[in-house]
């Protein structure tokens, strides 16, 4: 199991976390009182929040499933939040039960109750969760839990749901993404998805632009991005279609989409596979701008 170093770090509980406030619109449960407070800030300037995030979280859950239907029987799920229903190693165990899954989260409280969970559950064989950031992908891949589970001449199915908006331009996300690309195995695949206002009417434009103001003061602040730049993600993928690069309820739905819905535009989702090998591909350094 991973290193439980974690543990004896103080938590800042003062200030909200991008995991701890997602929990809370999925769930409606704050890990800490400043986390409920914070949020029905944002509720009040984004009233359909907990839609969005739960139109997110069902894209993740179609993904996964779309995955292990393609062979996949390993997943690395980078910025995996807090453990709630409908967990990866559940949605992808459900079809097949000894699929490996590989969790990675920066945040402690994240850390700790998937540990929690995990060991409740007697899946540690199978499962790991690791302390770790998005930024430092080759620490992510060289640890031991994923040196353990991972089979890399095995396709991989790489998850990071939600957790690019939160990496700055200044940090070259696309960089950071290109350089887990090419340690990936060939056939292997990758999802993602991204808060946008791209494609919003004007008041949810605006709501989105309050919102993410608002994340300034998090321990996350957000970054929001376009279609374009976030189709820069998949450089090197072979984006699936259908449906392509669209809105995370319009990826393989299972029932009908309501176009009325106003959180519908507001996130963009994409499944991709790696379908050659690929020589470390060069990314230009992300335009500047705000968010």
């Amino acid at each position: 199991m991973a290193n439980n170093d974690f543990q004896a770090r103080e938590v800042d509980a003062g200030k909200p976390t991008s995991a701890r406030l997602y929990h809370y619109y999925l769930t409606g449960e704050p890990v800490y009182r400043s986390d409920q407070l914070f949020a029905d800030r944002v509720y009040e300037e984004l009233p359909f929040l907990h839609t969005w995030a739960v139109h997110n979280r069902a894209f993740l859950a179609r993904a996964v499933r779309f995955m292990v239907s393609r062979g996949v029987r390993q997943f690395l799920d980078i910025g995996s939040g807090l453990p709630t229903g409908g967990n990866t190693h559940e949605i992808a165990r459900a079809i097949v039960p000894d699929t490996r899954v590989v969790y990675v989260d920066k945040d402690l409280d994240a850390v700790a109750r998937a540990h929690q969970l995990l060991r409740a559950e007697n899946s540690l064989d199978i499962t790991a969760i690791i302390e770790g950031d998005l930024l430092e992908p080759d620490r992510i891949l060289e640890h031991p839990e994923a040196r353990r589970l991972l089979d890399f001449a095995q396709p991989i199915g790489l998850l990071i749901v939600s957790v690019l908006p939160f990496i700055p331009d200044d940090s070259n996300p696309h960089r950071v993404v290109a350089a887990l690309r090419d340690r990936l195995p060939t056939g292997s695949y990758f999802a993602s998805t991204h808060v946008s206002l791209d494609d919003a009417d004007d008041q949810t434009k605006q709501q989105i632009a309050a919102a993410a103001a608002l994340y300034q003061a998090t321990a996350d602040p957000v970054q929001l991005r376009d279609r374009n730049a976030f189709t820069r993600f998949f450089d090197g993928f072979t984006v699936h279609e259908p449906p392509g690069v669209t809105y995370a309820t319009d990826w393989l739905p299972e029932a009908p989409v309501d176009v009325g819905d106003p959180a519908r535009p507001c996130n963009f989702a994409a499944v991709g596979q790696k379908v050659c090998p690929l020589a470390s591909t060069e990314v230009e350094a992300e335009p500047k701008s705000a968010p």
